[in-house]
Protein backbone atom coordinates (compact mmCIF):
# COMPACT_ATOMS: atom_id res chain seq x y z
CA UNK A 1 0.00 0.00 0.00
CA UNK A 2 1.23 3.47 -0.54
CA UNK A 3 3.04 5.55 2.16
CA UNK A 4 -0.02 8.39 1.53
CA UNK A 5 -3.16 6.74 1.91
CA UNK A 6 -4.77 7.23 4.97
CA UNK A 7 -6.59 4.21 6.26
CA UNK A 8 -9.66 3.98 8.12
CA UNK A 9 -9.26 1.77 11.47
CA UNK A 10 -12.10 0.81 13.05
CA UNK A 11 -11.54 0.28 17.07
CA UNK A 12 -14.43 -1.65 19.09
CA UNK A 13 -14.55 -2.05 22.35
CA UNK A 14 -15.10 -5.72 24.60
CA UNK A 15 -12.55 -4.35 26.79
CA UNK A 16 -11.82 -0.68 28.02
CA UNK A 17 -8.10 -0.60 27.50
CA UNK A 18 -6.98 -0.93 23.42
CA UNK A 19 -3.68 -2.12 22.89
CA UNK A 20 -1.47 1.04 21.94
CA UNK A 21 1.52 -1.43 20.65
CA UNK A 22 -0.72 -3.58 18.08
CA UNK A 23 -2.49 -0.52 16.67
CA UNK A 24 0.88 1.39 16.40
CA UNK A 25 2.57 -1.74 14.53
CA UNK A 26 -0.55 -1.95 12.74
CA UNK A 27 -0.83 1.18 10.96
CA UNK A 28 2.59 0.97 10.09
CA UNK A 29 2.03 -2.78 8.66
CA UNK A 30 -0.23 -1.42 6.70
CA UNK A 31 1.69 1.12 4.90
CA UNK A 32 -0.53 3.97 6.23
CA UNK A 33 0.40 7.42 6.30
CA UNK A 34 -2.47 8.85 8.31
CA UNK A 35 -4.94 7.14 10.37
CA UNK A 36 -9.22 8.27 10.19
CA UNK A 37 -9.43 6.45 13.63
CA UNK A 38 -13.41 5.17 15.29
CA UNK A 39 -13.75 3.86 18.60
CA UNK A 40 -17.29 2.11 19.31
CA UNK A 41 -18.65 1.61 21.90
CA UNK A 42 -22.34 -1.11 22.05
CA UNK A 43 -24.81 -0.48 25.10
CA UNK A 44 -26.13 -3.88 24.56
CA UNK A 45 -29.51 -3.56 24.30
CA UNK A 46 -30.32 -7.37 24.15
CA UNK A 47 -28.54 -7.38 27.98
CA UNK A 48 -30.39 -3.92 28.55
CA UNK A 49 -33.96 -5.57 28.13
CA UNK A 50 -32.62 -9.18 29.98
CA UNK A 51 -31.97 -7.26 32.96
CA UNK A 52 -35.25 -6.08 32.70
CA UNK A 53 -37.07 -9.30 32.91
CA UNK A 54 -38.82 -10.76 36.42
CA UNK A 55 -36.62 -13.42 38.36
CA UNK A 56 -33.38 -13.33 36.26
CA UNK A 57 -29.84 -13.78 38.30
CA UNK A 58 -26.37 -12.79 37.67
CA UNK A 59 -23.26 -14.31 38.62
CA UNK A 60 -20.18 -12.92 39.01
CA UNK A 61 -16.70 -14.60 37.55
CA UNK A 62 -16.02 -14.59 41.63
CA UNK A 63 -18.99 -16.79 41.99
CA UNK A 64 -21.00 -14.06 43.92
CA UNK A 65 -24.41 -14.27 42.71
CA UNK A 66 -27.10 -11.47 42.71
CA UNK A 67 -30.67 -10.19 41.05
CA UNK A 68 -30.06 -8.74 37.53
CA UNK A 69 -30.90 -5.29 38.13
CA UNK A 70 -31.73 -3.04 35.00
CA UNK A 71 -31.34 0.26 36.70
CA UNK A 72 -28.04 -0.77 37.96
CA UNK A 73 -27.05 -2.53 34.72
CA UNK A 74 -27.61 0.94 33.02
CA UNK A 75 -25.22 2.70 35.41
CA UNK A 76 -22.34 0.14 35.33
CA UNK A 77 -22.72 0.05 30.90
CA UNK A 78 -22.45 4.29 31.23
CA UNK A 79 -19.61 3.81 33.14
CA UNK A 80 -17.72 1.35 30.69
CA UNK A 81 -18.19 3.14 27.96
CA UNK A 82 -16.74 6.39 29.78
CA UNK A 83 -13.43 4.79 30.64
CA UNK A 84 -13.70 2.88 26.94
CA UNK A 85 -13.94 6.67 25.89
CA UNK A 86 -10.92 7.92 28.32
CA UNK A 87 -8.60 4.72 26.94
CA UNK A 88 -9.71 5.69 23.53
CA UNK A 89 -8.60 9.31 23.59
CA UNK A 90 -5.34 8.63 24.91
CA UNK A 91 -4.76 6.05 22.21
CA UNK A 92 -5.67 8.53 19.75
CA UNK A 93 -3.50 11.19 21.36
CA UNK A 94 -0.37 9.01 21.41
CA UNK A 95 -0.84 7.64 17.83
CA UNK A 96 -1.49 11.16 16.51
CA UNK A 97 2.08 12.08 17.33
CA UNK A 98 3.40 8.66 14.77
CA UNK A 99 0.72 9.29 12.10
CA UNK A 100 -0.30 12.55 10.07
CA UNK A 101 -3.11 13.44 8.62
CA UNK A 102 -4.87 12.21 11.66
CA UNK A 103 -8.46 12.20 12.60
CA UNK A 104 -10.05 10.31 15.19
CA UNK A 105 -13.76 10.23 16.83
CA UNK A 106 -15.51 7.76 19.42
CA UNK A 107 -19.19 6.82 19.00
CA UNK A 108 -21.61 5.08 21.40
CA UNK A 109 -24.26 3.19 20.08
CA UNK A 110 -27.25 1.61 21.36
CA UNK A 111 -28.53 -1.83 19.74
CA UNK A 112 -27.62 -5.12 19.02
CA UNK A 113 -23.94 -5.79 19.47
CA UNK A 114 -23.26 -7.42 15.58
CA UNK A 115 -25.24 -5.28 14.03
CA UNK A 116 -23.90 -1.88 15.34
CA UNK A 117 -20.23 -3.03 15.06
CA UNK A 118 -21.42 -4.24 11.58
CA UNK A 119 -22.88 -1.05 10.51
CA UNK A 120 -19.74 0.86 11.43
CA UNK A 121 -17.41 -1.49 9.62
CA UNK A 122 -19.31 -0.88 6.42
CA UNK A 123 -17.40 2.57 6.71
CA UNK A 124 -14.11 1.52 7.67
CA UNK A 125 -11.18 -0.28 5.81
CA UNK A 126 -10.14 -2.20 8.91
CA UNK A 127 -11.16 -3.49 11.75
CA UNK A 128 -9.66 -4.41 15.21
CA UNK A 129 -11.97 -5.61 17.63
CA UNK A 130 -10.12 -5.95 21.29
CA UNK A 131 -11.13 -8.63 23.34
CA UNK A 132 -10.36 -9.74 26.92
CA UNK A 133 -9.79 -13.11 27.96
CA UNK A 134 -10.28 -13.55 31.69
CA UNK A 135 -13.07 -10.57 31.86
CA UNK A 136 -14.06 -7.69 29.64
CA UNK A 137 -15.50 -5.36 32.31
CA UNK A 138 -17.76 -6.48 33.89
CA UNK A 139 -19.63 -8.67 31.07
CA UNK A 140 -17.71 -10.16 28.46
CA UNK A 141 -18.86 -10.44 25.27
CA UNK A 142 -17.82 -13.55 23.13
CA UNK A 143 -16.87 -13.69 19.51
CA UNK A 144 -20.61 -14.86 18.58
CA UNK A 145 -21.61 -11.68 18.19
CA UNK A 146 -19.52 -10.72 15.54
CA UNK A 147 -21.01 -13.12 13.18
CA UNK A 148 -21.79 -11.02 9.97
CA UNK A 149 -18.86 -8.97 10.50
CA UNK A 150 -16.84 -12.78 9.82
CA UNK A 151 -18.81 -12.66 6.57
CA UNK A 152 -18.04 -9.20 5.31
CA UNK A 153 -15.12 -9.52 2.82
CA UNK A 154 -13.12 -7.19 5.47
CA UNK A 155 -9.65 -7.78 7.36
CA UNK A 156 -10.62 -7.89 10.70
CA UNK A 157 -8.18 -8.48 13.76
CA UNK A 158 -8.94 -9.76 16.91
CA UNK A 159 -6.80 -9.08 19.49
CA UNK A 160 -7.23 -11.34 22.68
CA UNK A 161 -5.54 -9.67 25.64
CA UNK A 162 -2.57 -9.28 26.79
CA UNK A 163 -1.51 -9.19 23.02
CA UNK A 164 2.05 -9.45 24.09
CA UNK A 165 1.78 -13.44 24.76
CA UNK A 166 3.22 -16.04 22.48
CA UNK A 167 5.88 -16.82 20.42
CA UNK A 168 5.04 -16.94 16.84
CA UNK A 169 2.86 -15.77 14.17
CA UNK A 170 1.07 -18.46 12.19
CA UNK A 171 -0.15 -18.48 8.52
CA UNK A 172 -2.76 -20.82 7.12
CA UNK A 173 -1.61 -21.19 3.64
CA UNK A 174 0.54 -19.47 1.24
CA UNK A 175 -0.49 -16.66 -0.45
CA UNK A 176 1.76 -14.14 -1.03
CA UNK A 177 -0.51 -11.06 0.95
CA UNK A 178 -0.51 -13.66 3.96
CA UNK A 179 2.82 -14.54 3.64
CA UNK A 180 4.27 -10.71 3.41
CA UNK A 181 1.90 -9.73 6.25
CA UNK A 182 2.90 -12.49 8.64
CA UNK A 183 6.61 -12.11 7.59
CA UNK A 184 7.00 -8.28 8.74
CA UNK A 185 4.84 -8.71 12.23
CA UNK A 186 6.92 -11.48 12.42
CA UNK A 187 10.24 -9.35 12.33
CA UNK A 188 8.54 -6.26 13.58
CA UNK A 189 7.45 -8.42 17.08
CA UNK A 190 10.57 -10.85 17.32
CA UNK A 191 8.26 -13.75 16.96
CA UNK A 192 8.51 -17.22 14.53
CA UNK A 193 7.08 -17.32 11.31
CA UNK A 194 4.98 -20.81 10.91
CA UNK A 195 3.76 -21.57 7.51
CA UNK A 196 0.73 -24.32 7.82
CA UNK A 197 0.30 -26.12 4.56
CA UNK A 198 -3.11 -27.40 3.61
CA UNK A 199 -3.47 -31.36 3.89
CA UNK A 200 -2.32 -33.57 0.67
CA UNK A 201 0.36 -31.32 -0.45
CA UNK A 202 3.54 -33.01 0.94
CA UNK A 203 6.66 -31.53 1.32
CA UNK A 204 8.79 -30.39 -2.01
CA UNK A 205 5.37 -30.91 -4.47
CA UNK A 206 2.19 -29.30 -5.45
CA UNK A 207 1.21 -26.02 -3.73
CA UNK A 208 4.47 -26.11 -1.74
CA UNK A 209 6.75 -26.34 -4.60
CA UNK A 210 4.91 -23.30 -6.47
CA UNK A 211 5.21 -21.51 -3.04
CA UNK A 212 8.79 -21.75 -2.72
CA UNK A 213 8.80 -21.04 -6.18
CA UNK A 214 7.36 -17.60 -5.81
CA UNK A 215 9.43 -14.55 -5.56
CA UNK A 216 7.95 -13.26 -2.05
CA UNK A 217 8.73 -16.78 -0.46
CA UNK A 218 12.29 -16.74 -2.19
CA UNK A 219 13.04 -13.14 -0.22
CA UNK A 220 11.67 -15.30 2.79
CA UNK A 221 14.19 -18.05 2.81
CA UNK A 222 16.86 -15.44 2.23
CA UNK A 223 15.51 -13.27 4.73
CA UNK A 224 14.63 -15.97 7.53
CA UNK A 225 15.41 -19.48 6.81
CA UNK A 226 15.95 -20.72 10.56
CA UNK A 227 12.98 -19.20 11.61
CA UNK A 228 10.19 -19.53 8.66
CA UNK A 229 9.25 -23.08 9.07
CA UNK A 230 6.74 -25.08 8.05
CA UNK A 231 4.02 -27.47 9.53
CA UNK A 232 1.43 -29.74 7.43
CA UNK A 233 -1.98 -29.96 8.84
CA UNK A 234 -3.59 -33.27 7.85
CA UNK A 235 -6.97 -31.74 7.47
CA UNK A 236 -8.59 -28.64 7.89
CA UNK A 237 -10.66 -29.34 10.99
CA UNK A 238 -11.47 -27.03 13.93
CA UNK A 239 -9.31 -28.85 16.80
CA UNK A 240 -6.34 -29.82 14.27
CA UNK A 241 -5.85 -25.71 13.80
CA UNK A 242 -6.52 -25.50 17.30
CA UNK A 243 -3.94 -27.83 18.37
CA UNK A 244 -1.61 -26.41 15.38
CA UNK A 245 -1.45 -23.11 17.11
CA UNK A 246 -1.48 -23.99 20.83
CA UNK A 247 1.65 -26.54 20.09
CA UNK A 248 3.57 -23.09 18.45
CA UNK A 249 2.23 -21.43 21.08
CA UNK A 250 0.98 -18.72 18.61
CA UNK A 251 0.65 -14.77 19.38
CA UNK A 252 -1.68 -14.50 16.07
CA UNK A 253 -3.44 -16.77 13.33
CA UNK A 254 -3.95 -15.62 10.17
CA UNK A 255 -6.49 -17.09 7.93
CA UNK A 256 -7.08 -16.52 4.35
CA UNK A 257 -10.53 -15.77 2.49
CA UNK A 258 -11.17 -19.21 1.27
CA UNK A 259 -14.31 -19.88 -0.80
CA UNK A 260 -13.42 -23.46 -0.32
CA UNK A 261 -14.15 -23.74 3.07
CA UNK A 262 -16.15 -21.84 5.52
CA UNK A 263 -13.83 -19.90 7.38
CA UNK A 264 -16.22 -17.67 8.77
CA UNK A 265 -18.13 -20.49 10.96
CA UNK A 266 -14.55 -21.76 11.68
CA UNK A 267 -13.08 -18.94 13.00
CA UNK A 268 -16.00 -18.49 15.31
CA UNK A 269 -15.55 -21.44 16.44
CA UNK A 270 -11.54 -20.95 16.88
CA UNK A 271 -12.09 -17.86 19.16
CA UNK A 272 -13.62 -19.88 21.60
CA UNK A 273 -10.89 -22.32 21.62
CA UNK A 274 -7.90 -19.98 21.05
CA UNK A 275 -5.86 -18.18 23.49
CA UNK A 276 -3.79 -16.27 20.48
CA UNK A 277 -5.18 -12.86 18.62
CA UNK A 278 -6.60 -13.74 15.11
CA UNK A 279 -6.49 -11.94 11.63
CA UNK A 280 -9.27 -12.84 9.10
CA UNK A 281 -7.81 -11.57 5.80
CA UNK A 282 -10.25 -9.90 3.39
Amino acid sequence: MSGERSIRLLVTFDCTHPNEAVLSQLAKLLGAGGLDLTGLYVEDEDLLRAASLPGLREISMSGQEAALDAARLAREIALEAAAAERAFDLLARRLAEEHTLFEHRFLVARGHLGEEVDRAAAQSDFVVVTRALRTAGLRPRLGRSYHDLMRRSKQVLFVNEPWASGSAVVVLHGSDAALDYADRLAQAEGLRLVVALPPGEPAGSGALASLLASPLASRLASRLPPRAVRRQLDDRREQTIAELCLREDARLLIVPDDDDLDWKELLLSLMDKLPCSLLKLA
